[in-house]
């Protein structure tokens, strides 16, 4: 007789991958250094674009970003206070080009070894430079 095996459908078994953290050795410091790594080359992308010059508040907004199945980073969905939607109009193009600067493809994340989309939110902080 065959047990039932319980699958937790919300947690993948392996963090999608830049190659930069495939030396991690557990799958807690490969989904930090991800998400560290994702950070690191969107703040750099994102360094070398500029919008006009608007002063506004220091404020941030959330970017929902997906990587599917084939290892494609793109938006899902930004999350934006009212103030900053329309004081800064080029933000949104701003935040696609910058992932667009990605790597192209990287590993996906896998669920018993099948490839599964994974969706991550990461804060961005706006603010003017003086």
């Amino acid at each position: 007789m065959a047990a039932d095996t319980i699958v937790n459908y919300s947690a993948v078994d392996v963090y999608p991958l830049f190659l930069d953290c495939n030396n991690c050795d557990t799958s807690e410091k490969q989904n930090l250094c991800f998400e560290m790594e994702l950070a690191r080359r969107l703040q750099r992308a994102f360094e070398e674009q500029s919008i006009g010059s608007v002063e506004i508040q220091a404020d941030t907004i959330k970017i929902d970003i997906l990587v599917n199945t084939e290892g494609r980073i793109s938006i899902s969905e930004i999350h934006r206070p009212e103030g900053i939607a329309s004081e800064l109009v080029e933000l949104d193009s701003l935040l696609y080009r910058s992932v667009a600067a990605l790597p192209s493809v990287i590993q996906p994340a896998l669920k018993r070894g099948i490839p599964v989309s994974s969706m991550y939110q990461l804060p961005v902080i706006v603010s003017t430079v003086e």
